[in-house]
């Protein structure tokens, strides 16, 4: 699958804010309409990208990832983060559609 399940606050931290080039996060919880309207969307654009940009999830509403979401200041979901090399390049909140999501990645590679 081209987008990665984050587990725990030490995976994000090597995989996200560890890795090289660039990185989308979506934080999302499976109680949110709009983030499972857009996960398709998403799931689409990563098959996309893959092998060019790394996708993770984050779901917002497991206790044991709340620290993450603190951390990285998310106060809305669904929110996809962009990093490049762990460092916070821009974040979208709401819903969005696929091909905003792709022209906002084609400006950043």
């Amino acid at each position: 699958m081209a987008i990665t399940a984050i587990t725990s606050v030490q995976e994000f931290d090597e995989k996200v804010l560890g890795s090289k080039g660039l990185a989308i996060v979506d934080f999302w919880a499976a109680w949110c309409e709009p983030c499972t309207v857009m996960r398709p969307e998403v799931e689409a654009v990563a098959e996309r990208f893959e092998g060019q940009v790394e996708f993770f999830s984050v779901d917002a509403e497991d206790k044991n990832l709340r620290g993450i979401l603190l951390k990285e200041d998310i106060d809305g979901i669904p929110s996809m983060v962009f990093y490049r090399d762990g460092k916070m390049l821009d974040s979208l909140v709401g819903y969005k559609k696929a091909d905003v999501l792709e022209s906002l990645i084609k400006e950043v590679i």
